[in-house]
């Protein structure tokens, strides 16, 4: 798991402007091979991929036309059979919110208040691009953990895209 957070947050530091955003470049960085999803011409994805801890991860690629709109493209952490961890509060933390908070904001970005989203919540972080009218965002996808010992709060899912300010 250490790895894949390495490899994901070496992807957000490689996000410069929206040239830096494609399927093959989020593929390369994170490890995989992204494939269309049939009968959907804009969504591309990886499924199943795991890691030693045993956990697994997802990844999905929403092309777009426009110029001016963003590829969405995320990071999903799960355990196969197992309930989702926002309905499961005493599940396992993939990785702390926190510390993946304050390693965004060592790569330049700002943001990260969270506000409720999806039975857990979400923290976005953005930092301009480039080009000067670009602001390219990662997002991450909260939800509590380890309820009866003490809450802490971690993240599923990792999410990035922009804007056009």
């Amino acid at each position: 798991m250490a790895e894949l957070e390495r490899r994901i947050l070496s992807y957000a530091d490689s996000l410069r402007s929206r040239a830096d955003i494609s399927p093959d470049a989020f593929g390369r960085a994170i490890g995989f091979t992204l494939a269309p999803v049939e009968g959907n011409r804009i969504k591309s994805q990886a499924k199943n991929l795991s890691v030693t801890e045993g956990y697994d991860y997802a990844a999905s690629y929403f092309s777009v036309e426009s110029t001016t709109d963003y590829p969405r493209h995320s990071i999903i952490f799960y355990q196969q059979g197992k309930p989702s961890v926002t309905d499961s509060p005493d599940g396992v933390c993939y990785w702390d919110a926190e510390e993946a908070g304050h390693a965004l904001e060592r790569l330049g970005y700002s943001g990260g208040v969270e506000a409720p989203f999806q039975r857990g919540g979400i923290r976005h972080y953005w930092r301009r691009g480039t080009e000067g009218t670009q602001e390219l965002s990662t997002s991450l996808l909260t939800y509590p953990s380890d309820v009866t010992a003490g809450a802490r709060t971690c993240v599923y899912e990792v999410r990035f895209g922009g804007a056009d300010r």
